[in-house]
């Protein structure tokens, strides 16, 4: 009886713990442990994820990417930003796994750094629910 008691006080200490978790913290635990586990990410069509950061002051989830090969050419990117920024969005709003954040209006910032010269950015956007919204 005791035994049983105890394991339903854990139950509810567990219930009422994962209630307080705010999105903003979910969004800080799930970048982090993305970036642990994945990052850097394997290069697939000249782009590598090295890691994505939540920024709690902005509501941000910033993925920081490398341009490799080919893509790592700054005269080109310059040229197709508009196209680059569109087709980013596109992506963005095509995404499932970030809907929920979307949903709750946290903004979605893409930074790429040259795969040559690590710390020359070459893309850096962000976008607000007013860019992906409905």
């Amino acid at each position: 009886m005791v035994i049983r008691r105890f394991f339903y006080f854990v139950i509810i200490i567990s219930i009422f713990t994962a209630c307080n978790r705010t999105l903003e913290d979910r969004a800080a635990e799930e970048c982090k442990e993305y970036t642990e586990k994945k990052c850097p990410t394997p290069v697939v069509d000249n782009t590598r994820l090295d890691s994505m950061v939540f920024e709690r002051s902005t509501r941000t989830i910033h993925y920081y990417h490398s341009l490799i090969g080919d893509a790592d050419n700054k005269h080109a990117i310059a040229s197709q930003k508009g196209k680059l920024r569109k087709a980013l969005c596109e992506a963005l709003r095509a995404d499932p796994g970030t809907k929920v954040y979307k949903d709750a209006g946290f903004n979605f910032r893409y930074t790429y750094h040259s795969g040559k010269k690590p710390t020359e950015v070459l893309i850096d956007m962000t976008y607000t629910p007013k860019d992906f919204g409905d």
